[in-house]
């Protein structure tokens, strides 16, 4: 799921809200003054002291809120958003932005049902619809995912995300047709969508249509020429299909984008014992387990390695570790051939 959506305060017309209390009107003022320069801290510090003078004032709770959120004090901004609804001051949004707290607080039980309340108070909101996929999705509830990020499309047509999370819900229950389609319609919607470039193609790999699948990786790096899993995933299928100079300007790509991307590195190593390269393979593999110890095809692939360069007991010692991560392989291989 994307991140949040940023709130944004409320910069109302004040004259006449605060006419009966000159000093109120001012710390309100200084308040959205200090919040528009990003100073947060002191930004509710002044709209605490109109609250102080005159805890009416709804637009001081709402805005302290904001400013809580952006400080990441969830709790407090649930509470002040909390207090403008009491005084019935922007409901509907005030609901979606206590469902959003909570979702950031990883309160997902609150936060599904705070969403439910918005979509009650405004059923037209679709991020609400999508953050309620959202979290259904990590349940592991499928349907019930699919149905809200359906709900959120129908409320905007042009919501990418939402179809590239449908998509992701269509796959975990074996539709792989109507996941493309809706990866797909993710992309004509936003073609700066990287990651739904990147998920049709894995989608079309999946398939078995390889050709179409390379086709939309090189879409994914239009889309967004900084994302070294995108050059990660080209390069294993490029490697699949024999194009192994390809693969490697792919995998040599993603570590210049990020030299600490232990699947690049895993997978140029693998394309390495490809090429009998079993040495440098190796040097490959050992960065990826200092980047990440428990990374249990690193080690098995290693194990390859070694065993190809005639160390079986280092192979061993390499199958034994990744088959303690979980590597099923590992544990086959190390019973053949570790005896």
């Amino acid at each position: 799921m994307r991140k949040i959506i940023a709130s944004t305060i409320l910069i109302l017309s004040v004259s006449t809200l605060f006419a009966q209390n000159d000093e109120a009107l001012a710390f309100y003022n200084q308040g959205i003054s200090e919040y528009s320069n990003k100073n947060f801290s002191a930004a509710i510090q002044s709209f605490t002291k109109a609250l102080t003078i005159d805890s009416s004032i709804a637009k001081a709770w709402f805005n302290r809120a904001v400013c809580k959120t952006d400080l990441k004090d969830y709790t407090g901004a649930i509470s002040d958003y909390t207090r403008s609804i009491d005084l019935n001051f922007e409901k509907e949004k005030a609901a979606f932005l206590i469902a959003q707290n909570r979702f950031q607080n990883n309160d997902k039980i609150g936060a599904l049902s705070d969403f439910q309340k918005t979509v009650q108070l405004d059923p037209k909101n679709a991020d609400a619809y999508y953050y309620m996929g959202g979290i259904y999705f990590e349940n592991a509830e499928y349907q019930t995912a699919i149905e809200q990020f359906t709900l959120a499309i129908q409320q905007r047509i042009d919501f990418a995300e939402a179809y590239n999370d449908r998509a992701s819900s269509k796959l975990k229950l074996d539709d792989l047709q109507g996941a493309i389609s809706d990866y797909r319609e993710a992309t004509k919607r936003n073609p700066n969508l990287a990651i739904s470039f990147n998920n049709l193609a894995a989608a079309l790999r999946q398939s078995g249509d390889t050709q179409a699948a390379l086709k939309e990786f090189n879409n994914a790096v239009v889309a967004d020429p900084t994302m070294s899993s995108t050059f990660v995933k080209r390069g294993r299928l490029r490697m699949e299909t024999n194009d192994l100079d390809g693969a490697m300007a792919d995998f040599n790509k993603a570590l210049e984008l990020n030299p600490k991307d232990q699947y690049a590195f895993n997978n140029r190593g693998c394309l390495k014992n490809k090429k009998h390269e079993y040495k440098e393979a190796i040097s490959d593999f050992d960065e990826a387990i200092r980047i990440n110890s428990t990374y249990g095809y690193a080690y098995y692939n290693r194990g390859i390695a070694k065993e190809n360069l005639r160390d079986l007991t280092g192979a061993c010692k390499d199958w034994s570790e990744a088959s303690q991560n979980g590597i099923a392989e590992a544990t086959q291989i190390k019973a053949t051939d570790c005896n």
